[in-house]
């Protein structure tokens, strides 16, 4: 079946990475759970503690529990900057007291909020680098999928780590929004396939959550640099949390356009490694899907077999609030799907037939 360039896109999340040896985001609650234990960490262990329980508690309130409750390091960190924000944030003439409890941890003036916030950000920026590059070589698969498809792919991805990115080579472009590392700012104009000065490149990568690798230059611009070590935590452009996700600078606003657009063209949505526990991602998926009900996700989710596979598209449905009938779940990982042989083949499969028009 013949696709054009708007047909197919793909969203990567923290899944897709795991093969190449990048914890996914429950995977660093786990490291950090870890490093409380050792000494430069253990003065915030009490502090880690009570935010944990009270995330916890504000999920059972609502009937949720154990491995339903959404607690990952986007909610930590999230949480942890709102409860930062104190007197500059919206609801604060509202709140009464401050818990006893939190204040005898995080301080007075909630100081030890902010500390412990930069100490998970310098540590992500560690565990989201590929320390062997090799392990990361199964995102190869996109190249010969684009070469069948003989349209640059659309990637849109959650994660903050460099995989996509090493899949430059000089017959494989990947497009990230920057002319030169370190010498450019990010330009929306590169992700303009109507402009007809513009090469299109192999892949247009949109990293909608930020990257390691990123900065902001003293007149607020965003730049691209070789060395993400030098990259403080209060500079780190990775973002969590739905404010970030919404504000208006420049890209993640333009990503959130071309993504809820681009759900809106394709036919069929590609989706790998990602848990769905991202609502303002989930939202955009089920408008797409309700906007046209002869669109198709296709999920690579790290399902063993065909019965878990079933499990997980419902699971899913439900989630989405959408009919099981417009998903279908592989078995296998990431890195399973992505160096099959005929990757094109299963992809293309999952169009959806459009009628023929009647004259």
């Amino acid at each position: 079946m013949k696709a054009k360039s708007k047909d197919i896109i793909l969203l990567l999340g923290a899944g897709a990475s795991v093969d190449a040896g990048i914890p996914s985001s429950p995977m660093m609650i786990g490291k950090i759970e870890g490093l409380l234990a050792q000494h430069d960490w253990s003065q915030f262990r009490d502090l880690y503690h009570q935010i944990k329980s009270g995330i916890h508690y504000a999920a059972g309130i609502k009937g949720k529990f154990n491995s339903d409750v959404p607690y990952n390091i986007e909610t930590l960190v999230n949480t942890l900057y709102e409860l930062e924000r104190n007197e500059d944030h919206p609801i604060y003439p509202f709140v009464a007291a401050w818990n006893s409890r939190l204040l005898a941890y995080a301080g007075n003036n909630l100081q030890h909020l902010r500390s412990f916030r930069e100490k998970i950000l310098d540590a992500l920026k560690n565990w989201v680098q590929l320390e062997n590059p090799k392990m990361a070589e199964y995102y190869s698969g996109l190249k010969p999928l684009q070469r069948e498809l003989q349209f640059p792919l659309k990637v849109f991805s959650l994660n903050y780590d460099l995989c996509v990115e090493g899949l430059v080579e000089q017959e494989f472009r990947v497009e990230t929004g920057f002319a030169a590392i370190g010498e450019s700012r990010w330009e929306w104009k590169r992700f303009d396939e109507t402009n007809p000065e513009a090469e299109l490149p192999e892949v247009y990568l949109y990293k909608m959550h930020g990257s390691i690798n990123w900065k902001r230059d003293n007149a607020g611009n965003l730049i691209c640099v070789s060395y993400s070590g030098n990259i403080r935590p209060d500079q780190m452009q990775v973002i969590f949390g739905r404010d970030f996700k919404l504000e208006a600078a420049d890209p993640y606003l333009f990503y959130a356009f071309e993504f809820r657009r681009s759900t809106l063209d394709a036919r069929v949505i590609v989706i790998i490694g990602y848990g769905f526990g991202d609502e303002h991602i989930n939202k955009m998926l089920t408008q797409a899907m309700r906007f046209d009900s002869t669109k198709r996700i296709l999920v690579v989710g790290n399902t063993p077999d065909e019965r878990s596979a079933l499990k997980r598209r419902d699971e899913i449905a439900k989630r989405l609030d959408i009919s099981p009938e417009a998903i279908s779940v592989l078995t296998g990982t990431a890195k399973d799907f992505l160096k099959q042989p005929g990757i094109a083949g299963v992809v293309l499969k999952a169009l959806p037939i459009q009628p023929v028009a009647e004259f």
